[in-house]
């Protein structure tokens, strides 16, 4: 008798755990968990399409007021081989406005379009594109919702390979990412 109701209770636990870890596991970049709200980041690369819905997110959840740095960032594919990101630090705080690479004093801002290059299943190098930051390149970001779920917006650029005379052109970009 004993017997049973031990094998029955770590059923019901494990029943439980498995509950448990499935709803977490739906959390992020699904219809649960999101407030509602669409979790997405593409942009025309090239004139090219690519969607970076992957693990999208923004930076933690500011812990003021005044919301300093806005990171987004997601993967092309579950690989997590390509990727872009944005990245923006303002010393006066972030608003719903628009913001061009090197426009003002106390603003840097960033986009970055990085590929992987693997071997044996080990990430051996990264070929970085860069706009906002390099010489002859620029960024643009509109941020059309900053609110307790997270950043919305659009943006667009001329990226520059880090190493090297190559550009890529991002337009029609545009991002909903929830803080981690």
């Amino acid at each position: 008798m004993k017997n049973k109701m031990t094998k029955k209770c770590f059923t019901t636990v494990a029943m439980l755990a498995l509950t448990f870890l499935v709803l977490i596991s739906c959390k992020k970049n699904s219809g649960g968990g999101n407030g509602g709200q669409e979790i997405y980041l593409s942009c025309k690369i090239n004139g090219t399409l690519h969607e970076f819905n992957y693990h999208v997110n923004a930076n933690d959840k500011p812990a003021t007021d005044t919301v300093h740095f806005v990171v987004i960032g997601g993967w092309e594919k579950s690989d997590m081989v390509t990727g872009f990101g944005i990245d923006m630090q303002i010393d006066k705080g972030a608003k719903e406005a628009t913001y061009a690479s090197n426009s003002v004093a106390g603003l840097l801002l960033s986009g970055k379009y990085y590929i992987q290059q693997m071997k044996d299943g080990k990430i051996v190098g990264t070929t970085i594109f860069n706009g906002g930051d390099v010489d002859g390149s620029n960024f643009t970001m509109t941020i059309t919702s900053l609110t307790q779920w997270g950043v919305k917006g659009t943006f667009s650029g001329k990226l520059r390979l880090l190493t090297g005379d190559e550009y890529l052109t991002v337009t029609d970009g545009k991002f909903s990412a929830p803080y981690n």
